[in-house]
């Protein structure tokens, strides 16, 4: 069973090297578009309404059958690869004509790992495959189909998703697409990892090291969850309608009826009792969630201190021994004997104890030095304060969970037997409550609605009771990711860190926030947490995220590998003074060995020339794609614009400033 991101069981995803798109219809100035990724940034440039994002969503396409549909919630992966395959009809209907629609298809050239995958599929065909080739250590798969054998092409599909979660690592198909749609792709729909967490919780769970297969359950689980706390609120508030519609009708009844007033008092002060008795419940209920989530915190981070106090205590114990505790000077010293020439009886080790006592080595003559070892002690000294102060809020914070805990009961018992005070007054002055109705002429109503209320709190405490089964499931999950990010953040932070300050000249941190409804990423900017969207601009968010996709999917990947973007670039939203720093970020990615292919439009901005000045003609090239379509009259009397647009790219793919 393979875990993401441990060891040498990394996830690995599809590295593309060619794709061919034939009879496709918007790209209608060439019938067949062969376009290689045989450099590390493919760039497709081109104007407005081409079809820069429709590259990008053929592309994803071909390898997975699925065409990402907007503005559509992440509920579960097998719902959303559901919805996203029956998108496909409808997103290519328009892009390829009523002719074309049977023979267009495009061919996807990858690799994953030592295995190199071809494949094709017809463009309104996402379940089946006309030809599969996979080759590779111990596979050699050619297999074909007619356009007319639907079964033979959906049993070639089948073979292939059977090899591709064998080669990626992955459990389920599912899984590689919605890593291809929301990880490593970011296009048009401008979904944002660290502002959504719906669509973050997946990837969080499938890169830092969680059982694939696992990984998938939580999310069932969060959905379950989630339904049944939502059930809840919707008894709630039956329950709270159904009690403010009684005390309506008992107030405006009350003109007509004769009260007494000890036991119209006694009830309603039960009834404030019990009211209030509920609401501490509610508060005690959220105090005992925050501590609990304190203490999840503080293991985290004394788990992190003692792996570091584990790791510096085993290379301090590693460290050289002095020349007084080496055994065969301990025995020439006690029994006059040399264990290097084998001589017994030595006579004279005068000179050898004095250079003992100077601390210098008897055969080299040379002066130890405790310093490292004071450095090493130092190190340790350093982390056993912080160790013990760690292990103080640890103990405190557990100390305020028991006591929240024990309160919370507290405040149970307390409920319960208020509610049943109330409960044996209401059967023991039935008459009176019956006859208080029955006067005022709503007592069978005020009837029914009390048995509606009665019902819908005991539908919400059943909702809740199994919402928190789930939640219970999915605590020892939600910790071991904690666990895991910690250690994942010697090497993923400064990733992360590094791209995001290219970018913004700022110092950037994430953590892992463990929310009741599951983790969620955490961006902080000059030791400020920015968990709202609108507290960044719209460049900011976009980039810094993309920073994000990138260190998630190195770490993913793992050393040895090359994780690959697709990026629709949102040139847009930038203004001037962060468009060279925009194309830095990309440049600082890609000089690390991995790869972009991204759209731009064909302009002057600074992005594209500042990448091309990174990379050059050996790691980059650029498409111009105003030669795939007709251009409309606009863009064809601004042709001299673009033409203008691409030379300066050129000149800055050649290493000349301009």
């Amino acid at each position: 069973m393979n875990v993401v991101g441990q060891g040498t069981d990394r996830v690995r995803l599809p590295l593309v090297k060619r794709m061919t798109i034939s009879h496709f219809s918007l790209y209608r100035n060439r019938s067949e578009n062969v376009v290689p990724f045989d450099r590390r940034v493919f760039c497709l440039a081109g104007a407005n309404g081409l079809g820069k994002s429709t590259f990008l969503a053929i592309l994803n396409y071909s390898i997975t059958g699925a065409v990402a549909q907007p503005d559509v919630k992440v509920l579960s992966l097998a719902e959303y690869f559901k919805k996203s395959k029956g998108y496909v009809l409808d997103y290519f209907t328009g892009r390829v004509t009523e002719a074309d629609r049977e023979i267009a298809e495009v061919t996807i050239e990858f690799a994953l790992g030592e295995y190199s995958y071809t494949v094709t599929r017809g463009m309104f065909y996402p379940t089946e495959l006309r030809s599969l080739s996979i080759t590779g250590p111990g596979v050699n798969v050619h297999r074909e189909a007619d356009l007319e054998d639907s079964a033979g092409g959906q049993d070639i599909h089948e073979e292939y998703v059977s090899y591709i979660l064998e080669h990626t690592g992955l459990a389920q198909f599912e899984q590689l697409v919605y890593l291809q749609h929301f990880l490593v792709t970011f296009d048009e729909r401008r979904h944002l990892l660290f502002w959504d967490p719906e669509v973050a919780r997946f990837a969080l769970f499938l890169v830092f090291g969680m059982d694939t297969a696992r990984a998938d359950k939580v999310g069932e689980w969060q959905r379950k969850a989630d339904r049944l706390e939502s059930q809840a609120r919707n008894a709630q508030y039956q329950a709270t309608s159904a009690r403010s519609q009684m005390q309506d009708l008992l107030t405006r009844a009350g003109g007509d009826v004769d009260v007494d007033t000890d036991l119209e008092g006694e009830h309603r002060r039960l009834s404030t009792e019990r009211d209030e008795a509920a609401g501490r419940v509610e508060e005690k209920l959220a105090q005992e969630k925050d501590q609990r989530l304190q203490v999840g915190i503080a293991a985290a981070e004394h788990h992190a201190l003692t792996i570091e106090y584990n790791r510096a205590f085993s290379a301090r114990s590693a460290t050289h021994t002095s020349a007084a505790e080496n055994s065969t000077i301990l025995r020439l010293l006690h029994e006059h004997h040399c264990g290097i020439c084998g001589a017994e009886d030595v006579a004279s080790i005068d000179e050898v104890s004095a250079l003992i006592e100077q601390d210098i080595c008897p055969l080299c003559r040379t002066a130890n030095s405790d310093s490292n070892d004071s450095d090493d002690f130092g190190v340790l000294r350093e982390l056993d304060v912080q160790l013990q102060a760690s292990n103080s809020r640890l103990s405190d914070g557990q100390k305020a969970l028991d006591r929240s805990t024990r309160e919370l009961e507290e405040a149970r018992q307390e409920l319960s037997a208020v509610s049943k005070k109330l409960q044996d007054f209401e059967q023991v002055h039935s008459e009176w409550l019956l006859d208080q109705s029955s006067r005022s002429g709503v007592s069978k109503v005020v009837q029914q609605l009390e048995a509606e209320r009665l019902n819908a709190i005991d539908r919400r405490d059943d909702f809740r009771r199994k919402r928190d089964e789930f939640y219970a499931l999915m605590e020892p999950v939600k910790q071991e990711l904690a666990e895991r990010y910690t250690e994942a953040e010697v090497e993923f932070l400064p990733r992360f860190q590094t791209l995001a300050r290219a970018f913004l000249g700022l110092d950037l941190h994430c953590e892992l926030d463990k929310k009741a409804r599951g983790p969620e990423l955490v961006v902080t900017i000059n030791n400020q947490k920015r968990r709202e969207q609108n507290q960044l601009s719209e460049s900011q968010r976009y980039f810094i995220d993309i920073a994000l996709r990138m260190a998630l999917t190195e770490y993913m990947i793992g050393p040895g590998g090359s994780a690959c973007l697709l990026i629709d670039t949102p040139e847009g939203s930038l203004d001037i003074a962060y468009e060279a720093r925009a194309g830095e970020m990309f440049g600082e990615f890609v000089t690390r060995g991995n790869r972009i292919i991204m759209t731009a439009n064909l302009n002057s901005n600074r992005l594209v020339l500042e990448l091309a000045n990174v990379c050059r003609r050996d790691l980059m090239h650029v498409e111009r794609m105003t030669n795939w379509s007709v251009l409309s009259e606009v863009q064809a009397q601004s042709e001299n614009l673009f033409d203008k647009s691409y030379e300066d790219i050129q000149v800055s793919l050649d290493g000349m400033l301009l």
